[in-house]
Formats: C-alpha cells, structure tokens, sequence
C-alpha cells in the first residue's frame, strides 16, 4: 500500500511538552504506513531528535510566537510547503500554528486537516477585548479543519460551549507516554541528601506557565522549615537564571538543587519521593504523567488537565488556588507519612495504565486517522 504523506506542525524547535507528546505519537506510528514531516522554526533540540527518528524535518524562517506582520509570510510558506510535498494529512498543534497551519493546509488542498488543542490562547485573566480576539481566531480555525482534538475534557467541553466547534468535530485523546527507563542512578548523596531525606522533584521548562518562581519561594520557605525536605527542580528556559537567583539569596543551594537540563527522566523521578507542579495552566502535563508511571504521588495545582489525572486524596493532593499554606501542608503531611507515599504512588501507576499508556493514545490516533483516510480519500 502506499504510504500517506503526513505532516505535523509545531512552532518552537524546543523539546518541551507540547514538541515530547508529538514525538511519542509519531515514534509508534507505523513507518511502513506513513511517510512523516515535521515542520517547525529552525535550529533547536526539535530538529535533532526529528531527524534522529528517521523523519524528515521542514525548517521556516520567521516562525515566530507572537503575532507580526511577518505571520503572512508564513502562511504563504505553509502554504508552498503543502502544495510541494502534496501532504495526505496535516496534523498541527497549539494555537499560532493552529491558525496558520489549518488555513495554508485547507487552502493547498490538503484533504485532510486535524488540530490538536493543548489548551485554547483565551482565558479570564486577560482583558476581555484580548478574550473575544483570540475567540474569534479559534473559531476562524474551525472553518479550515476536518477534526481537533482535544487533551482533556475541559477543552473539549469549552469548545462546544463557545460554539468554536460542533461536538462531532472535536474528540479528546489523552497524551500517552511509555514508562520512563532510568539509565543511571542519581543517589541523595551525590546531591549532598542525607538517604532519610525525602526529596520533592519535578521536571518542567521554567517558564511563567509552569508558576517555578512562586514554586520555589514556597519551597524555601519548606526547607528552611524542615530539615529532611529537600527539593529538585529539573529543567531550564527563561526563568532558569532567575529561579537560581531566588535559590542564592533565600540562601537555600544545599536544599533547593536546579541542575538543568536532563533527558534521563527515569532517574530524576527515581530519586523523587514526591512529584510536585505547581502550573497556572496546562494541557496535560507529561512531568506529571511521567511521575504517576514511575509510582510517585502527586501535589499539583488544581487546574484543567491536572484534575483529570490527579485524583484528590488517592493519588496525589490537588491545590485549589495555588494555596502556598495548602502546598505546604500537603507536601509536610506527605513527608512524613512513607506508608502514604507508597500507597498514593501505586494508585498513581494504577492510573497511568488504566488511562494514559502510549498504546492507548497510538491506538486512539490510529483510528482517528484511519477513520478520516477512509471518509476522505
């Protein structure tokens, strides 16, 4: 049979979660199926892993997050891109390249379009004239695609609410992840941990999303508190200098470790007792859903996403307000209760497998698209 030319749109050639949830869904596609691009800005870690999977990577210029007058000639170039690999299926993701890549996609006459919705760019802490702007944007979108789906029921549920789109046009389809393999072992001693410590971890991009400043003053204020707590934020990104500042002069750097950057997701979450996010929004985190596969309790913020898979009290603590006193009391209460831990970990794995396996997801992907292949071509 002859392969279906599929192309998926990202923006930024970063490997955060929006770029990691693409990549596990392609990864188990079939190769004998499908012939695979990747579109994005050029030169980042996107690029590299893309390239390094056997799939063809599409670099455009001038791709850039905030709106310009530069986004015109995106669209001509999405457009160009589409009309000269004569793509079966775009499939793109988040809001700009949502727009943009669902209308050159529709107009180049790509029979198929689908739009995955990490979570819509309007919410009510902007003004409301920004609100009704980027409404008028997503139901704009709407017109040029066949299918969206959505991470989370929220989204979902919202969309119709908003008459974005109607109910048989969007689905959702929860990330899927396999277990994280560790490839090495991260000691507490290596870290300057006592082995009795209870370690508090999460793996994140420091960005205004993620909430890692606010996350970290919380977390000094613990630590200096309680001296068999200790705290392990994985990552970087914009906020990353400034979250070592706030370390430095909380005078926390034996207690509050920011090592940077790690692709061994296994061994950080090895090491944590607890996995904690603290976000102001989500899609549906995969440091989260990559702590439930490796059994760790959760204490996250109560928003869209996270309260789809953080079941209060049996997995893990929801924190409703970003509540800094209901933090801490739920990250002391955890620490020190062991029998706890375990047992909210084991119900954090129970959960993961029930409902968030990359199986599931490439099963529920597969019939997405083979359903849309037979109806449209």
């Amino acid at each position: 049979m002859k392969k279906r030319r599929i192309l998926h749109i990202q923006l930024l050639p970063i490997l955060s979660g929006v770029q990691n949830a693409m990549l596990y869904l392609l990864q188990h596609l079939s190769n004998k199926k499908y012939d695979i691009s990747v579109l994005s800005a050029p030169d980042g870690p996107l690029v590299n892993r893309v390239e390094s999977l056997g799939f063809r990577h599409i670099a455009l210029p001038n791709f850039e997050r905030l709106i310009n007058f530069k986004d015109l000639l995106v669209l001509i170039r999405l457009y160009k891109v589409c009309r000269k690999y004569k793509f079966h299926l775009v499939h793109t993701h988040s809001s700009k390249p949502g727009l943009l890549g669902r209308i050159a996609a529709k107009l180049a006459g790509v029979p198929i379009v689908v739009h995955t919705v990490q979570g819509f760019p309007f919410h009510t802490s902007q003004p409301k004239i920004h609100q009704y702007f980027y409404l008028i944007l997503e139901k704009l979108g709407s017109y040029f695609c066949d299918m969206a789906v959505s991470v989370n029921k929220f989204e979902r549920d919202l969309a119709i609410e908003k008459k974005i789109l109607p109910a048989e046009k969007i689905i959702t389809i929860y990330n899927g992840i396999e277990q994280p393999q560790a490839n090495r072992k991260i000691s507490k001693a290596s870290l300057g941990f006592d082995d009795d410590d209870v370690v508090v971890g999460e793996i994140a991009r420091f960005s205004k999303a993620k909430n890692i400043i606010k996350l970290i003053r919380i977390s000094s204020e613990i630590a200096k508190n309680f001296d068999n707590i200790k705290f392990v934020y994985v990552g970087d990104g914009e906020l990353w200098q400034k979250a070592k500042s706030v370390v430095k002069k909380q005078g926390v750097e034996d207690k509050i470790i920011l090592p940077g950057w790690d692709t061994d997701i296994g061994a950080w979450n090895e090491l944590f007792d607890i996995s904690v996010s603290f976000s102001l929004w989500e899609g549906l985190s995969l440091s989260i859903l990559e702590a439930m596969a490796c059994a760790k309790p959760i204490v996250a913020s109560d928003i869209k996403g996270n309260n789809e898979m953080v079941i209060n009290g049996e997995n893990g603590f929801l924190i409703a307000d970003h509540s800094k006193r209901d933090f801490i009391d739920k990250i002391t209460k955890l620490a020190k209760n062991e029998n706890l831990r375990k047992f909210m970990g084991e119900k954090s794995l129970k959960i993961f497998e029930k409902k968030f396996t990359a199986e599931r997801h490439v099963r529920k992907f597969n019939l997405l698209y083979n359903g849309l292949f037979n109806k449209k071509l």
